[in-house]
């Protein structure tokens, strides 16, 4: 950007027509995604009363059970301390249960209630499992090519620091503090 010139002035002049063109299917693109996430997780939370995070990780412990909080980060590709909570609050509904491993007694395992299992039979698909298996069918440079492409779009609009969290998680609220200002704040670097 000309040293003087304001932010939105580059977006303003006449664009070149192919990189326009990639610019707006890109943009396009993050917006169908979004939208289609958006649209899924408020019929989960309307229909099912429990949050996409949260039905995401009921599907992964319906699939295979007595998985450990470790076990279902790596299966739902997010941090421990993100499932941690998300399995928390699924304990807190009466959904799972966390009992100590019958051939360990010192591993924690998890598991789905009746209630839990219910509501997985009853649920309709996750969405973030569509993205998973829509991903999978990228040729593996083309995989490549778009998770570096999306790291360095998301560092040069200042978003690398963004923590990245479990699809439409809901974090706990430290007392006195709002939601929307929990959100947009980036983590620190350690």
């Amino acid at each position: 950007m000309a040293v003087g010139s304001k932010p939105t002035e580059s977006l303003m002049a006449k664009p070149n027509r192919k990189r326009q063109s990639d610019v707006s299917r890109a943009i396009n693109a993050v917006r169908r995604m979004v939208r289609g996430l958006r649209s899924a997780a408020e019929a989960i939370e309307r229909e099912l009363s429990v949050s996409a995070a949260q039905l995401f990780v009921l599907m992964a412990l319906g699939d295979a059970p007595d998985q450990s909080v470790k076990d279902l980060a790596a299966v739902t590709m997010t941090t421990h301390s993100t499932v941690s909570q998300v399995v928390s609050q699924l304990i807190a509904k009466g959904l799972v249960t966390r009992t100590s491993d019958a051939s360990d007694r010192r591993r924690a395992v998890l598991r789905l209630t009746r209630h839990g299992a219910n509501l997985v039979k009853r649920s309709p698909r996750v969405i973030q499992a569509d993205l998973i298996k829509g991903f999978s069918t990228l040729r593996p440079a083309e995989r490549r090519g778009l998770a570096n492409g999306l790291e360095k779009w998301l560092d040069a609009s200042g978003m690398a620091r963004v923590q990245p969290r479990m699809l439409f998680d809901k974090p706990l609220l430290d007392k006195g503090r709002s939601r929307s200002r929990v959100r947009s704040e980036p983590v620190k670097a350690s």
